[in-house]
């Protein structure tokens, strides 16, 4: 290589019709098989925005301030730099390039029928792929030759089945590829396919999602669990394809929890909830479970490719975590991990008086829009009306649907109304303090009324006036309710709260003592949102039926 090879202002710059132009096969690192033009189109779409580039250049025009470098190969031009442009404006030119994606640029092309798009553009020919190389190099983190990385391949193969492929036909292509090491790839397209067609309330969280922020080599780590497959409700067939793409709204909330959580950093590939041999793995799937069949129309498609992406609201489950809610505190100690100790006791008074036969009462939820003010006007004794799905903590009041208060305590009724009526977005300590008193009461109304004493009742023959504290309500209902998995689990999500994250500190016994009796400990909206999720399917078995 001369010197002159080697100086890229002394390369020639020449005009080039696009069909002489070929895209470069050889820039892709994919091991063994015979690669084609479109196959790699098709990956630019998947991973590269190539849609994004084309819909900017019919809008804006083609610039060419920075020019392909091409090299002439066998009486062809292949393009070494600049590929995802050239492959822009030939999938402008031949939507049928893209395959399956051709009606998403043609939708594009309608839009902008007066683009002057070229059909030769300028280009800078280099002698040799030698020659380039240094050049290559200071574009490309100098290191051009890296392989790529799982994700990446993944995005490739499977956006190879737009064109018809079939995932045999991918094996026989691609023989150096083994088998099974395909359909984890091809598992791994069609769970970023669903997560990038969710509808997020959350636009930060979508913006996660959709640049790439979002590593699906972690998600992989949770999708893959069998017990986490079966808790989401995700079929995948032997090629890796799932069943289906059209998630319901159960679904959709799951998988947006679960996106939380990796975003927070409160879940990750070393979590235990992610590892099979831990019991909170176990307790994992099922809270996962317990999301997609609490959620309400949980047999409505509410996202997939067909569905929308970042816009709509998908309703957030009855029970569990909504999709608004963040799985971080900005205030409360959770968020740091390291909980205040030595809270775990203290209690709200008993509400053993004031009983009587009372009719049930009704806790009205809030209404479907988003910060609405929700249902303070209902009467005891009325069940909530028709309304639209949850925003989760975009409420202005907690959402309280399919709640009813059945106990016979006026006094415990009336907190619960009390509840229904607070704007935990004005008054949230004092609407996680609530949540503690009901709680607890709830706890003691459900004992009374079964007629089951507890280790720390008081007794004729031993009398306090000490009320029973919080930590043995709760461990007196997970002894009564041992053999009841469903509730074990979701008492375990307020019993444990040591040290923690705070996606599962929000909504514990500890932290719920901590709002009560630390003063410097406050909690904002979002936490008494996440809190009443927690809590409020205990409340239903105890009290509500």
């Amino acid at each position: 290589m001369n010197g002159g090879e080697c100086m890229a202002g002394q390369w020639p710059i020449e005009e080039r019709a696009l069909d002489d132009l070929d895209l470069d096969l050889r820039n892709v690192r994919i091991p063994g098989g015979d690669l084609d033009e479109a196959a790699i189109i098709n990956y630019l779409v998947e991973a590269a925005g190539l849609l994004e580039l084309a819909r900017s250049i019919l809008r804006d025009g083609y610039i060419d301030n920075e020019l392909p470098v091409v090299v002439d190969e066998g009486g062809r031009c292949v393009v070494l730099e600049g590929n995802r442009r050239v492959a822009a404006l030939k999938a402008i030119h031949r939507p049928s390039l893209l395959g399956m994606a051709a009606p998403k640029i043609e939708r594009h092309i309608s839009r902008h029928r007066d683009a002057d798009t070229p059909t030769e553009i300028r280009v800078m020919i280099v002698p040799s792929r030698e020659a380039a190389q240094p050049l290559l190099a200071r574009l490309h983190t100098r290191n051009p030759k890296k392989e790529w990385i799982r994700e990446q391949k993944a995005i490739f193969y499977h956006a190879q089945l737009a064109q018809g492929m079939t995932v045999d036909a991918l094996r026989a292509r691609y023989p150096d590829e083994q088998g099974s090491t395909i359909t984890s790839y091809i598992r791994m397209g069609e769970i970023r396919d669903v997560v990038r067609g969710l509808r997020f309330d959350d636009p930060d969280l979508a913006r996660w999602v959709m640049n790439g922020q979002l590593k699906i080599t972690s998600l992989e780590y949770a999708y893959e669990r069998p017990k986490i497959q079966e808790a989401l409700g995700l079929a995948f067939d032997k090629d890796g394809l799932l069943a289906s793409k059209q998630m319901s709204e159960g679904q959709t909330q799951a998988l947006i929890y679960l996106l939380r959580r990796f975003r927070a950093r409160t879940l990750d590939t070393r979590s235990h909830e992610l590892i099979a041999k831990y019991d909170a793995h176990t307790n994992f799937a099922e809270e996962l479970r317990l999301i997609v069949i609490g959620a309400k129309g949980g047999a409505t498609p509410t996202s997939g490719p067909n569905a929308g992406s970042t816009a709509g609201g998908g309703g957030a489950p009855s029970g569990q975590p909504g999709a608004g809610g963040s799985p971080v505190s900005g205030t409360a100690p959770g968020a740091s991990g390291h909980p205040v100790p030595g809270t775990s006791s203290g209690g709200a008074a008993a509400s053993g008086d004031g009983r009587g036969a009372g009719s049930a009462t009704t806790v009205g939820g809030a209404t479907g829009s988003t910060g609405g003010t929700g249902g303070s006007g209902a009467a005891p004794g009325s069940q909530p009306g028709a309304r639209g799905p949850n925003r989760g903590d975009t409420h202005t009041k907690l959402n309280m649907d399919g709640f009813v208060y059945k106990g016979s305590s006026a006094g415990l009724r009336r907190r619960f109304e009390e509840l229904r009526s607070l704007s935990v977005k004005e008054f949230p300590n004092a609407a996680h303090d609530l949540l503690r008193t009901v709680l607890e009461c709830s706890i003691k109304d459900y004992f009374a009324a079964s007629a089951q004493a507890t280790a720390a009742q008081t007794t004729p023959a031993q009398p306090s006036k000490k009320p029973r504290m919080l930590k043995d309500c709760i461990d007196e209902l997970a002894a009564a309710y041992q053999n009841d998995a469903r509730m074990r689990n979701l008492i375990n999500m307020i019993k444990h709260g040591g040290s923690t994250t705070a996606t599962k500190y929000v909504g514990t016994a500890v932290s719920l003592n901590a709002s009560n009796h630390e003063p410097d400990i406050v909690f904002d909206a979002k936490d008494v949102h996440e809190a009443w999720d927690k809590i409020k399917p205990i409340l239903v078995e105890i009290v509500g039926k």
